[in-house]
Order: C-alpha cells, then sequence, then structure tokens
C-alpha cells in the first residue's frame, strides 16, 4: 500500500509527502507511559498510483461525484477527535447537529440508507435473518441501482448488510454495483454489541463476486485497504461521473486500531482526550426511565474509558481515509466537483444513561449522529439544526444525479436544504425500534418515538411511555411523561407519532 505522511497544517492546498506509515492493526493496548516528548501526531495519506489530472470534458460536465463515507458505531461528538474531519469537514463543510438515525442499528439503518426508507416499509427489522439481515433486503431499489441507470459509474467498498455471507452465491454482488469490494462476515459473533476483529485484520473479502483473503503475506488493517481501494477508484474514474460509499467498520467493537496510532490518546501522545462524563453519565437515578433500563446491570466505568480511548484510536485511521480522498480530489482536479457526505449508521452511547457501550435505544446518545455535507464549491460553510436523517441520503443522491426517485421513497433530498438554509422542510421524524437477537437491544422493548427540533416522545410496546423537554433538558435526564402540566404538549406529539407511523 503507498501511504505517506502528512503536515496536518499543510493540508488544504498543499500536499506535502514527507514519510512512509505501515498499515496494520494491532489489538492489544499498549501500557501507559509518560513520556518526555509526545509521539507526533500527522494524518497519514495513501496515493493512487495514476497522478493524472481530469479531462476537461468531465470538469465541464455540471453532473457531482458523490463520495459517501460512513462509520459504524460512533458515538456522535467524536468527530472533535478526528483531525481532518473537525477541521476540514466540518470548518468548510455544512454540519447538521440534529443529524439522526431513523432505527440506531447497523443492518436496519444501512438498509434505510441505501433505500431512503423508513424500517417498517423495507422491513429488515434486526440484523440477522429472519427478522433482518442482508437476506431480508431487497437489493432491486437502492441509490446503487438509481445512479447506476442514470450513468453513474458505482462503487462499495467496506461493509456492506449484516450476515452479508448469508447470501448465495457465496459473495454475492447487490444489484446496481460495479466495483464490489465487500468484507465476509464468516465467523463473526452473533451479538452485534461485542463484535468481533473480523474486519480488522485477517479478513476475507468479496472483490466483484471472488472471495480474496488478506492474511499472511497479504495482511492489511481494514480500513487502510478501503482507503487504498478508494483512492485508486477516484483516479481510475477521473474523467467520469461516480458514485463512491466507503463504509468503514470502524470504530465498532472491539474498538482496533492502526499500529502506527498506537501511541495516541495516551500519556505519550500528541492526541489528548478527557475521559467522557456528559451530565447523564452513569445516571444515578434512573427511576423515572423504563423497567429495562431499571433492570440492566452496567458495566464498570473503568471499562467504559478504556473502550472509549480505543473508539477514538480506531476513528483516526477514518480520519486518514478522509484526508486520502481529499487530497486525491485535489490531485485529479474533482476538489469542486465533488460532494463528500459523512456519517455513521447509529450513534453509540458511551456511559449515557447505565447503558454502556450501546445502541438501540431512543436516547440522543443512540439515535443522534455525525452528518456533515462537504463542498465548499457548491455549498457555503454553516452549522446547521434542520432534522435530518439516515433516510434522506438515497433522495439526496438521486436529485444530485438527475434521478427521480421511487414514490416509496420516505427520506427527502438535502438539495433544496444544502442551497438555501432558510428552505422549507420538516419539523418532525420517526425513531422506530424491534428487539434484536442478542445483547442489550434484545432487552429493549419494541419502541416508536417522535423526534422535534425541541421534544423527544416515545411509546414503548410495554404501554411505558418517555417525554422528554430537548431544549430545557437536552440530556433526557427527567422523564415528564404524563405529568399534568405536559399532557397537550404530550397529546400533541401522540397525534404526529401516530401520523409518522403511517407513512
Amino acid at each position: 500500500m503507498r501511504n505517506i505522511k502528512l503536515s496536518f497544517a499543510c493540508f488544504v492546498g498543499i500536499i506535502l509527502l514527507v514519510a512512509c506509515a505501515q498499515a496494520e492493526a494491532t489489538p492489544t493496548a499498549a501500557p501507559e507511559q509518560p513520556a518526555s516528548t509526545p509521539a507526533p501526531y500527522s494524518p497519514t495519506i495513501f496515493e493512487a498510483g495514476n497522478e493524472a489530472k481530469a479531462s476537461q470534458s468531465r470538469l465541464d460536465d455540471p453532473r457531482p461525484n458523490v463520495i459517501f463515507i460512513f462509520t459504524d458505531d460512533q458515538p456522535y461528538h467524536t468527530t472533535q477527535y478526528m483531525p481532518t474531519v473537525r477541521d476540514v469537514l466540518m470548518k468548510d463543510g455544512i454540519t447538521f447537529e440534529n443529524g439522526l438515525s431513523t432505527t440506531p442499528l447497523c443492518c436496519p439503518s444501512r438498509a434505510s440508507i441505501l433505500s431512503g426508507e423508513y424500517v417498517h416499509n423495507h422491513q429488515v427489522y434486526t440484523n440477522t435473518w429472519p427478522e433482518g439481515g442482508a437476506k431480508k433486503f431487497n437489493d432491486t431499489s437502492s441509490y446503487a441501482v438509481w445512479l447506476k441507470d442514470a450513468g453513474y459509474h458505482t462503487a462499495y467498498l467496506g461493509k456492506y448488510l449484516n450476515d452479508y455471507d448469508a447470501l448465495e452465491p457465496y459473495g454475492y454482488v447487490a444489484k446496481g454495483w460495479e466495483e464490489w469490494d465487500v468484507f465476509l462476515g464468516k465467523n463473526l459473533h452473533a451479538d452485534d454489541d461485542v463484535g468481533a476483529s473480523q474486519y480488522y485484520s485477517d479478513f476475507s473479502m468479496s472483490e466483484n463476486g471472488s472471495v480474496v483473503e488478506y492474511n499472511g503475506e497479504k495482511s492489511v488493517f481494514g480500513a487502510d485497504l478501503i482507503t487504498q481501494k478508494a483512492v485508486d477508484y477516484i483516479s481510475d474514474k477521473r474523467d467520469e461521473p461516480f458514485m463512491l460509499t466507503m463504509a468503514y467498520y470502524n470504530p465498532h467493537s472491539p474498538y482496533f486500531w492502526a499500529e502506527r496510532d498506537d501511541p495516541q490518546f495516551r500519556m505519550n501522545g500528541a492526541l489528548k482526550a478527557d475521559p467522557y462524563r456528559p451530565p447523564n453519565f452513569m445516571e444515578e437515578d434512573v427511576s423515572d426511565k423504563p423497567q429495562y433500563l431499571q433492570d440492566l446491570h452496567p458495566i464498570s466505568v473503568e471499562k467504559i474509558d478504556i473502550s472509549y480511548k480505543q473508539i477514538l484510536r480506531s476513528l483516526l485511521s477514518v480520519d486518514d481515509g478522509v484526508a486520502s480522498v481529499l487530497a486525491a480530489l485535489d490531485k485529479t482536479g474533482l476538489s469542486k466537483k465533488t460532494i463528500i457526505f459523512f456519517i455513521t449508521d447509529n450513534g453509540l452511547t458511551v456511559g449515557n444513561h447505565r447503558l454502556g457501550l450501546t445502541k438501540n435505544c431512543p436516547y440522543e446518545s443512540c439515535a443522534r449522529i455525525p452528518f456533515i455535507v462537504y463542498s465548499p464549491a457548491m455549498f457555503p460553510a454553516r452549522t446547521d439544526d434542520h432534522i435530518v436523517a439516515n433516510i434522506d441520503l438515497a433522495p439526496t443522491f438521486a436529485e444530485l444525479a438527475g434521478v427521480t426517485q421511487p414514490e416509496k421513497v420516505n427520506g427527502v433530498s438535502l438539495v433544496p436544504l444544502l442551497n438555501d438554509a432558510n428552505a422549507d422542510w420538516r419539523d418532525s421524524i420517526l425513531l422506530e425500534h424491534w428487539p434484536t437477537e442478542d445483547g442489550i437491544g434484545s432487552k429493549i422493548p419494541e419502541f416508536y418515538a417522535v423526534r422535534t427540533a425541541d421534544w423527544k416522545y416515545v411509546e414503548y410496546s410495554t404501554g411505558e411511555k418517555e417525554l422528554y423537554d430537548l431544549k430545557n433538558d437536552p440530556d433526557e435526564l427527567e422523564n415528564i411523561a404524563d405529568k399534568p402540566e405536559y399532557t397537550e404538549k404530550q397529546k400533541q406529539l401522540k397525534i404526529l407519532l401516530d401520523e409518522l407511523k403511517k407513512e
């Protein structure tokens, strides 16, 4: 793999090649040892073999390239510890502060991303068959199919849908994808809260239907392989419009990181982070919360703190991928022709409400996600508080490509909002969950929730309810459901929730 170090201060506008870095994972933590001089940090840039510029005919073509980068189980706030994402994408892009995953679980969310539909419509309820998984998803209608039909080249790199290896034939190429380099999940643990190392090292991959093993002499860190393939793809397709999806497994449990990043977020690293302590961390009084949360036996604070630093370390190789993509676009001359979208499939609790490290819950720590759109040449930078969601991506990609989306799509194209911060927009969205096969998600009852800018109302299949005033209680510490002074507000939100469930 070809890669070089970039001094981050010189990133914008100038690409400075200075050193090579290895692309291997380490599953074990190094001991915390103080050092007189902190281990330096700068992003690692992966290069394409061909550095030719895009043709003038491509630059004259009005169709933009679309690059969609997303992570797996990333806590919302952790983008502040990703130098390139923070200092380039967020600084010069549009950062949506109310980005949401309508069902905060890997496979259901990914199916919603691909189709633009709520989970109750595409019916991929969980991660594995028969309630969910890749076999449950109808891949005949996705943004890949729509954009390919419109003349776009399409590529999917990384993690696809959970239980993907159950599809036949083994290494199946989903419809609409011309370039398909997808992790095969053999021997993955059934409990998605636990995860597995399978996508980090010594993995196999379907490369356009052929199974390729990356072990032994071919061993490489999974995130780095995605990045290398991405920059090569940008170079190869520089003269034609393309839709590139980069689906990193990072920072999913077990939170592995590239060996080069081992010093960071330790005593001897240049990058630092305090222990995560939001007001709802290990919430003491949960008597107002649903029974499942009251019955939960929380994991130790020590485990949470260790895992948190591992998550931050794991995200650095994704940040390298973002930096490498930006460098490749600069070299090919495609920076002004390309729109980058950055999200995660769902959020992750980090001790919030005593939930340890998990998703599936209706709280902000599960449902809220990083949501960034970067294209300074097309859209001026801003922070935006409109409610946007994973279901909005497919219709957005369709409009950018000049495609008419199917009527069954629930999401809304972001294009009007990208062009005009004052565009008419939704004021609420539906959140929903079905119990999973294992993990904490199996203990959380089925629920439906409505989320507005200032309120959240949740109804569980058990009859339990939650109501939060997000404006005055953003950490969701006090459940005010069924309190007399909020009767009218709860009634209004109940009506709105019932309407959303019919969509």
